[in-house]
């Protein structure tokens, strides 16, 4: 992983495109996120955005998430 993350609950997914890739499940609704800097506020994040017509990265993310048995 590239960049610092402050969520301890969030599961690492790797890395894609220079972005390092989350998925999180903690206590809320189930996210995906892809981060592109240490800066606190540089990420995105969202199930919605996860789809092939989507964010790319968010769609990776999803797709590894589901392959490591986090989302069924």
């Amino acid at each position: 992983m590239n960049y610092k993350h402050d969520c301890s609950e969030c599961k690492e997914l790797g890395t894609y495109k220079g972005t390092d890739l989350y998925f999180c499940d903690n206590g809320h609704i189930p996210t995906v996120i892809s981060r592109r800097s240490s800066e606190g506020s540089d990420y995105c994040s969202g199930m919605i955005f996860a789809t092939p017509d989507g964010i790319p990265e968010l769609y990776e993310a999803k797709i590894r998430a589901i392959k490591k048995g986090y989302i069924k």
